[in-house]
């Protein structure tokens, strides 16, 4: 690498809250080069700088906000990159959307690193060169919305961009994420409910500076071909398109024509209620105007909206996704109701898939008896009751009642209550399921089953199948897949998985550093990641081969891999729920089995290099990728390395 940053600003911001400090440092440059940027980096810090076992919510953990080379370039698309240890022992990390991260970038900052605990409330305010720690104990307490809006008035710009936590994170609900513009959010594995364990409460940032790249000419070259994929009435994608009107809401539709909702707690896919929920009924009832992230070129992905009528009239919000499936969990027909709670959760700081899935839990505990509504502090959480839903997710936020044993997670609740209850826990690693349905999904069962954060779609979503018929032979053959690319893609399909499995993983990590959204890798870019590589080394001038990119990739999941490895998770911990294992849905659907899984698990050890036995990296793999010191660390740990 030159001595001169293109793309990346060269600098980190620690902030150690204990001593109310904060000191600049350099981006060490071989850092940079393996690890690139966003998820990358930040799962190098927490590897290096937590010891195995530390406490969570103790000052010893650490939180790191990070941009990537490209942020504040067109394709940066606002994604910040925020990590930490989760209170379940795990990595958490989450990209969120927005504006945030670009502003940093313009302030002249790649990372920030935040450790230790503040006595009292504060907030960080960084305006370019200039850092202040504040006081906030006028803001604790209070919801995002006001939070975001108090702390602008407060500096006197509106433009500004803040970071922030809400109240839930307050009171330490296990699995709270950061947020930013109102409801883009990340890091739900509990990134916000460590920051709030900091008592730290937001961090806002102003930047003046830019973004320097090293091939202006040829960046905007890469560019205009990626643009050309998004084309709307050329593109190879048939669901750019619909995408870009309906967004991830789209979903909806598909799913529920598939059966492909999780309904009753999962215990069904067919979701009688899905056309209620739909976009095209939201877009005629209830859409304002479009809302999207920096550079983003899909405004339906976050579309505000407002309810003029009704019992929930004055409800506002946005970024409504896929994540509106959660609705059949709790098996609600009603989108204003629906709306109305996933506004509640922006505004309170929760993750919705945990209230969904903890609530869900607790209504069929309560279908079958093992809880009765005195458990449930009076409210009769029946499938179908979002009012019951609503009353006990402000009971989560500030760990009241029946509301306090959710607030841990549905895994810590039903070991709690017993009485069979665990058996229709849907987590993984201590975390709850997302929206995917694992029956009908196979990808997303592996996927799922061995993330070392717990679940999350994002490190492994395929987005869409491109048109196969137009790849030619000779591009499958320069990438080197190593597996059948149209086998790999049927939802139902066993061999292959694995090998499919490492491939996203490998590439969306890559993703995740630049940072780059993986709801954009349309058309042919969806497999062939050349393009991304073309992307980096226009941007940074460092010349990336392609095979050196998707190292990059692979070496972060084995950081993260060797990160849960030394706080004990072992192959036994990469499973699903035993419901997607052992139980028919009444539709049809049928369960994946145990065989099919170890199966596909299997392989995708043998793929990853990593022990079939174990889950652990092998001792090859390790040092193949130049992480040798993991295997001085296993060792010393008298951790068995194969």
């Amino acid at each position: 690498m030159s001595a001169k940053w293109f793309g990346w600003k060269g600098k980190m911001l620690r902030i150690d809250l204990s001593k109310g400090k904060f000191t600049k440092q350099n981006l060490p440059k071989e850092l940079a080069r393996n690890y690139i940027g966003g998820r990358g980096v930040n799962a190098k810090i927490l590897y290096d700088e937590l010891k195995a076992g530390i406490d969570p919510l103790s000052p010893d953990n650490i939180l790191v906000f990070s941009t990537g080379p490209l942020s504040g370039t067109p394709i940066g698309h606002g994604r910040t990159s925020i990590n930490t240890k989760s209170t379940r022992m795990t990595p958490a990390e989450g990209g969120f959307g927005g504006f945030f991260a670009p502003e940093l970038k313009y302030a002249g900052y790649d990372h920030i690193i935040v450790s230790g605990r503040s006595d009292k409330p504060v907030y960080v305010w960084i305006d370019d060169d200039e850092i202040e720690i504040r006081d906030a104990k006028h803001i604790w307490g209070k919801t995002t919305w006001e939070t975001d809006e108090i702390v602008k008035e407060e500096i006197g710009d509106t433009d500004i961009q803040v970071s922030y936590i809400g109240p839930a994170a307050e009171n330490l609900v296990y699995t709270c994420p950061v947020f930013c513009n109102l409801y883009h959010s990340g890091g739900r594995l509990g990134c916000g409910t460590v920051m709030g364990s900091k008592k730290l409460k937001a961090i806002a940032v102003r930047g003046s500076q830019g973004v320097q790249l090293a091939h202006p000419d040829e960046f905007e070259k890469v560019y205009i071909k990626w643009r050309e994929s998004m084309d709307l009435k050329n593109g190879l994608d048939p669901f750019i398109a619909p995408y870009s009107l309906f967004g991830a809401h789209s979903l909806v539709r598909i799913y529920g024509e598939m059966a492909g909702i999780q309904t009753r707690n999962a215990q069904d896919l067919r979701f009688e209620y899905a056309d209620e929920l739909s976009r095209e009924k939201m877009i005629s009832t209830y859409d304002v105007k479009p809302k999207t992230s920096f550079g983003c070129v899909t405004p339906a992905c976050g579309t505000w909206y407002r309810i003029d009528s009704g019992p929930f009239a004055g409800t506002e919000g946005a970024m409504i996704w896929a994540d509106i499936v959660g609705m059949g969990l709790v098996e609600i027909n009603s989108l204003p109701a629906g709306l109305y709670i996933r506004s509640l959760c922006d505004q309170l700081g929760l993750d919705f898939f945990h209230i969904c899935y903890s609530i869900a839990w607790a209504m069929e505990c309560y279908q079958r008896g093992i809880l009765t509504k005195n458990d449930m502090d009076g409210i009769e959480l029946k499938f179908g009751n979002y009012e019951g839903m609503i009353e006990m997710t402000k009971r989560m936020t500030c760990r009241e009642g029946f509301g306090s044993i959710l607030a841990d997670g549905v895994k810590k609740a039903s070991e709690k209550i017993g009485k069979g209850s665990e058996r229709f826990a849907l987590s993984i690693k201590g975390a709850e399921l997302e929206l995917l349905p694992l029956r009908i999904l196979y990808i997303a069962a592996l996927g799922v089953a061995v993330s070392e954060s717990g679940p999350d779609h994002t490190k492994f979503i395929q987005v869409h199948l491109p048109k196969l018929d137009l790849i030619k032979p000779k591009l499958l053959k320069e990438l080197k897949l190593g597996f059948d690319l149209e086998k790999a893609y049927k939802p139902q399909e066993v061999e292959g998985k694995g090998r499919f499995l490492k491939f996203l993983e490998d590439s969306r990590g890559v993703l995740d550093t630049l940072p780059f959204c993986v709801f954009l890798t349309r058309s042919n870019y969806n497999i062939d990641f050349r393009l991304w590589r073309d992307f980096l080394v226009a941007g940074t001038g460092v010349d990336y081969t392609y095979e050196e990119v998707m190292t990059v990739g692979e070496r972060i999941k084995n950081v993260e891999r060797a990160f849960i490895v030394r706080e004990g998770f072992r192959r036994r911990d990469d499973t699903i729920p035993r419901r997607m294992l052992e139980e028919p849905a009444p539709c049809g659907h049928p369960p994946v089995t145990q065989e099919k899984f170890d199966k596909m698990l299997d392989e995708y050890y043998e793929a990853r290099g990593w022990s079939k036995r174990t889950g652990i990296p092998l001792r090859t793999k390790l040092e193949e990728l130049g992480l040798s010191r993991i295997v001085d660390d296993f060792l010393a740990l008298e951790i068995e390395v194969e």
